[in-house]
């Protein structure tokens, strides 16, 4: 059996796969479509959001909220704005209107603050629909939201420095590391090229492969606790 965490990357989605326990003979790969991750081992970490909201008047995801409040309070270094590291979810009625049209101006017009999107959120809107429709044909795929921040928190006993920094992506490979990742050689399996893959997408899955490790063996965490299902009974949490 191997576990495995993916992350969006501009290639389509970077997944680090290994045997639960073995980071030393964890093997990373790029695959186009999300589906492709389910043939790379028996349980899947991701981080996308999977339980969504029907509308904008429902109000934010409660795991949102949850992650946010987690982050500030393992905010043991008094780093800014930590809570802006979980994102705002898409409702339904969102996604529909990004694949109605892909015009976020438009968009914005339509739907005004606060309940609008982010163009970081509107960016990524055609990845999270892609998970939906994965998971909702499928609802029983083994397939868990999760979030690397909140991971990576989890991990260190503590919220990193941001990733994009230098010291935070120096912490997140050395407690990589010390779990037994080779991150070299993750790197050189994967295709060249800024425009596939970042470095911290490399980062993201591996954390997320310790993750779905966590979940097979019955130790996560779910965010909000006790967790939920949303209206069409896909899990609506965040697991670390």
């Amino acid at each position: 059996m191997r576990v495995v965490g993916a992350d969006g990357c501009p290639a389509g989605w970077l997944a680090v796969a290994m045997p639960p326990g073995e980071p030393a003979a964890a093997e990373a790969h790029i695959v186009a479509r999300a589906v492709d991750l389910l043939g790379l081992g028996a349980l899947l970490a991701i981080d996308i959001p999977i339980g969504l909201m029907d509308r904008p008047e429902d109000g934010p995801r409660p795991p949102d909220r949850a992650g946010r409040v987690l982050l500030r309070a393992m905010n043991r270094d008094g780093l800014r704005g930590v809570g802006s590291r979980v994102f705002a979810a898409p409702s339904r009625v969102h996604l529909d209107a990004f694949h109605r049209d892909r015009d976020y101006a438009a968009f914005r017009r339509a739907h005004p603050p606060p309940r609008s999107l982010s163009k970081q959120t509107w960016f990524i809107c055609a990845k999270i629909g892609e998970l939906d429709q994965l998971c909702r044909a499928a609802p029983d795929a083994p397939v868990w939201e999760s979030h690397p921040e909140i991971a990576f928190a989890h991990a260190a006993g503590r919220t990193l420095p941001p990733k994009k920094h230098p010291a935070g992506a120096a912490a997140r490979r050395d407690l990589l590391a010390t779990r037994g990742f080779d991150l070299d050689s993750l790197a050189e399996a994967l295709p060249r090229g800024r425009k596939l893959w970042a470095a911290d997408d490399l980062l993201d899955a591996c954390i997320l492969a310790l993750t779905a490790e966590r979940i097979a063996s019955g130790r996560h965490v779910g965010l909000p606790s006790p967790t939920a299902r949303d209206s069409l009974g896909l899990r609506r949490a965040i697991f670390y």
